[in-house]
């Protein structure tokens, strides 16, 4: 915060012109969006943007966002007095240097790595040089033998070498090298090339005493899907700061791995193809998209300007270099980053990217799920068929190289053996149901509260046995595939039944893939290993393979603390973004929180009253949008579908009699949803066995939604371009609710049929929401509600406030975002019909879009008058 208040504070741009806005004219609100974005970046404050699918929102983000971006860039550096000639001279020019670094930190930095890359450029052209000269003096080595020594020369060590896990130092405990000599290691190792960030012992040794790339500020955009960050990429290059600014995207690298063999051996898992990809930087085959040379890759980095997904992975393919680690290595100097939000998200996920939020702001796009996204990242499952498969991995690695470990790797081998075999015994005796315990809780239980388990944790990280265990693991398996064929050759049905009788693992393949079960420890153990984890609990529950242990994280405020105390400033957009107070409320930290102690000097940008909210209304004329609320249907059946109502077949037969009067009068297509796939086939159903359905078909083909069904939205699109209409039965929450695109007359109606309030048969959920309670009533409490079954958790009626209040804001979040497929342009037009009385209610009519009420009240209207209001609507002449 002190570096904010020393800047010279930039005027917010007045006109699209001044945001280089590429269209001839801007929407108002898009204007008004560009100018609130740019205050609040250049305040260093906290943003919540809610504008609709169909007002330019991306475009707005990219103007405004970089917009403001250059000309922090350009910020000249505060005024320090200088026309004092009494004070002595080096006064003076300590203060001249000062300005210079203010005006621009990391200009030093910068030239320094300029020289270090300029030296490392010249030494590979005259050392290609060097070889080309010496290959034509000497020939080449023609012979497999020469080859074969050569390589053994080139390498010098063993297959069994590089399945032994290297010497770790756990902190200082039991540390075999004085403290100067591991500093003088230390200073060596940084000087090694290392593509990974996780790897140290990846790459071939280069000049010692690397500078480090300085990052400059930039633009972290993430959002959910890799179809949205093309697009905003492609949104970018219809701008002017495409010729001005660098983007680069991250993606995994199933998505960017340009080495085919890699891609082939790894059978389309992308655990494997980590796992391929990391052992080919540490044996003798190494990776050719890899060069041990700098320069390929420095020159794929230079050659970036604005990039999404596939322009990397071609790029990589015609210069013959590793699109992945390129574009990790295009983001110091990028102005823009795209990356999805898991990258984003996770603490340690940014630190093995090589990823830096100082300084720079974060934009997360679609950000209405957010915090369901970030307790999903921090969340793990492991079953017991993982754990057997995972032990029986452990014990026979440590069986085979015990004697040839070095240092406190035995003793961490050992306790992850001991970890194993406690959770084996545990999942074992776990008895039928679902419990629901603390983390600590569970460790005393399963007889492993004496292991370290934050140190075990640590030294899978740092160690990186997993990638041993997968190598070890593949090599067995080689092995076993080998001896069969070779008994099949010889004797097929003798050596058949010795082989079954062998000891040898991996006769057969694992139930589990090793790699994907060493990937399953490693992100249980990272959970469990976190003390300092506030809201997180243990649910354990039976599972198609056996006992599972879910880790569910309840609080996702710390992980976005840390987030928000990095990064300079922090926007969450998204077309709909109500109900907004709980969102707050979930992502910054209490003020007595852990993480508050710990930043007590940047508490400002915890504090829930500095976030910013804005709520734009839609492009359209308000004579384009009609939403009203049905009270009760053609016969006067009240529509009021609780969960304890809506089965009744009398309320089924009347949703489906005022859908079919619906269809008299709404041209094109109607979307209806319903609150779980459940409730669809019982209404479908009720339907079909009363003629209704017959009556619906005879006005609009009706096609359903179904779980694994197949592509169900062509066959919609199919329907209406035929027929001129057709009805969509599709669900909340489903494939069909977000990201679809129901414009114009694919989407003329959006019917909801009941509130989809979430299942609260679901410990998950039923701890949530009791967690969330105690928080407001005991502060800080972190013990309030936990372990209980949900019939005393205060659940229904004897919800307490702050529960109740999540309830709904989960329920209406996701209805916003189903009604929100319509309307997707300025000519566009359509009517939101709730099929349930309880729309109308304050508390969750008030939970709406702006732009569904237009600040109006909502009432239940009888179905008569509200049909007469559809037909009158779609009269209109919408030309105008």
């Amino acid at each position: 915060m002190a570096d904010l208040a020393q800047e010279q504070r930039l005027d917010t741009p007045q006109t699209a012109q001044e945001f280089s806005f590429p269209l001839t004219a801007a929407y108002g609100i898009q204007v008004e969006f560009m100018q609130r974005l740019f205050e609040t970046l250049e305040r260093g404050e906290m943003g919540i943007f809610e504008s609709p699918t169909g007002t330019g929102k991306s475009l707005s983000i990219i103007c405004g966002a970089l917009t403001w971006l250059a000309r922090h860039r350009a910020r000249a550096p505060a005024e320090l007095s200088d026309d004092d000639a009494t004070r002595p001279e080096w006064v003076r020019a300590y203060e001249r240097k000062q300005r210079q670094l203010q005006a621009d930190p990391a200009a030093e930095a910068r030239a320094r790595y300029e020289r270090w890359e300029s030296r490392v450029r010249r030494r590979e052209l005259g050392e290609a040089r060097a070889r080309r000269q010496a290959g034509r003096q000497m020939g080449r080595v023609t012979t497999a033998a020469g080859r074969k020594r050569q390589a053994d020369k080139a390498d010098g060590a063993s297959d069994d070498e590089h399945m032994v896990v290297a010497e770790y130092d756990s902190g200082g405990e039991q540390a075999p090298y004085a403290e100067s000599v591991r500093r003088l290691l230390a200073a060596r190792d940084r000087g090694r090339i290392a593509y990974d960030s996780d790897d140290s012992d990846c790459g071939d040794s280069e000049e010692s005493g690397e500078p480090e790339e300085p990052s400059l500020p930039k633009v972290f955009y993430a959002s959910r899907t890799h179809s949205q960050l093309q697009q905003f990429v492609g949104e970018i290059k219809r701008t002017a700061f495409a010729h001005t600014m660098r983007c680069v995207t991250l993606g995994s690298r199933v998505q960017l791995c340009t080495n085919d063999q890699v891609r082939g051996s790894a059978r389309a898992s992308a655990q494997q193809l980590t796992e391929r990809c990391l052992e080919l930087q540490q044996g003798k085959q190494r990776c050719a998209q890899l060069p041990a040379r700098r320069t390929p890759m420095l020159d794929f980095r230079d050659a970036l300007r604005v990039a999404d997904i596939e322009d990397l992975a071609g790029a990589g393919r015609t210069r013959g270099v590793c699109a992945y680690y390129g574009a990790r290595a295009a983001v110091a100097s990028a102005h823009v980053v795209a990356l999805p939000y898991n990258m984003l998200l996770s603490q340690s996920a940014r630190a093995a990217m090589g990823i830096s939020l100082r300084g720079s702001v974060v934009v997360v796009d679609e950000a209405h799920n957010l915090v369901d996204t970030i307790l999903g990242v921090h969340s793990a499952v492991l079953d017991a068929r993982t754990v057997d498969v995972l032990l029986d991995l452990v014990q026979r690695y440590f069986s085979r190289y015990w004697q040839r470990m070095r240092g406190s790797n035995v003793v961490y081998v050992r306790m992850t053996l001991a970890l194993l075999r406690a959770l084996r015994k545990y999942m074992q005796a776990a008895a039928a149901g679902t419990r629901v315990k603390r983390v600590g809780e569970f460790l005393q239980d399963a007889r492993a509260d004496h292991i370290n388990v934050f140190k075990v944790d640590r030294y899978l990280r740092e160690s990186r046995i997993g990638r041993k265990l997968n190598m070890f693991a593949e090599r067995a398996g080689n092995a076993a595939k080998r001896t069969d064929h070779a008994a099949k050759r010889t004797d097929h049905a003798a050596k058949r039944t010795d082989h079954a009788t062998e000891p040898a693992a991996y006769a057969a393949e694992p139930a589990v893939a090793p790699a994907t079960a060493v990937a399953a420890l490693e992100a249980f153990i990272e959970c469990v290993g976190r003390p300092d984890r506030t809201g997180a609990r243990i649910v354990e529950r039976q599972g198609t393979h056996g006992t599972e242990l879910a880790y569910v994280l309840l609080d996702a405020s710390d992980a976005f603390g840390v987030l928000r105390l990095e990064a300079r400033a922090v926007v969450l957009a998204g077309g709909t973004m109500a109900p907004t107070a709980d969102v707050v409320a979930q992502l910054l930290p209490r003020p007595r929180s852990a993480l508050c102690a710990a930043a007590e000097r940047d508490d400002a940008r915890l504090d829930p009253a500095r976030v910013r909210v804005f709520a734009w209304g839609h492009v359209i004329h308000a004579s384009h949008m009609r939403a009203l609320v049905l009270g009760s249907g053609p016969t006067g059946t009240a529509l009021r579908l609780t969960h304890a109502e809506q089965r009744d077949a009398a309320r089924m037969r009347e949703c489906g009699l005022a859908l079919a009067a619906l269809c008299n009068v709404v041209p094109g297509g109607v979307v209806v949803f319903f609150p779980s796939y459940a409730l669809l086939a019982a209404m479908l159903r009720e339907w079909r066995a009363c003629g209704v359905a017959e009556r619906i078909g005879r006005r609009k083909p009706l096609v359903a939604e179904a779980p694994g069904c197949g592509d169900v939205l062509a066959e919609y699109v199919a329907a209406v371009g035929r027929e001129g209409g057709a009805v969509l039965l599709s669900v909340v929450g489903g494939r069909l609710s977000e990201g679809i695109n129901f414009s114009d007359d694919l989407g003329r109606a959006v019917v909801m049929v009941g509130v989809p309030f979430p299942s609260l048969a679901s410990p998950e959920l039923c701890e949530r929401l009791a967690y969330y309670e105690s928080l407001g009533l005991v502060p800080d409490s972190d013990e309030s509600g936990s372990g209980r079954k949900s019939e005393s958790l205060g659940i229904g009626s004897a919800m307490g406030p702050r529960a109740r209040e999540m309830y709904e804001a989960l329920c209406m979040r996701a209805v916003n975002q189903s009604i929100g497929r319509a309307i997707r342009h300025q000519r566009d037009y359509a009517v939101v019909v709730f099929m349930d009385a309880r729309y109308a209610e304050p508390r969750i009519a008030r939970k709406l879009p702006r732009w569904i009420t237009d600040g109006r009240p909502l009432e239940p209207l009888q179905f008569g008058p509200a049909l007469a209001q559809v037909a009158a609507f779609f009269k209109q002449d919408f030309s105008v």
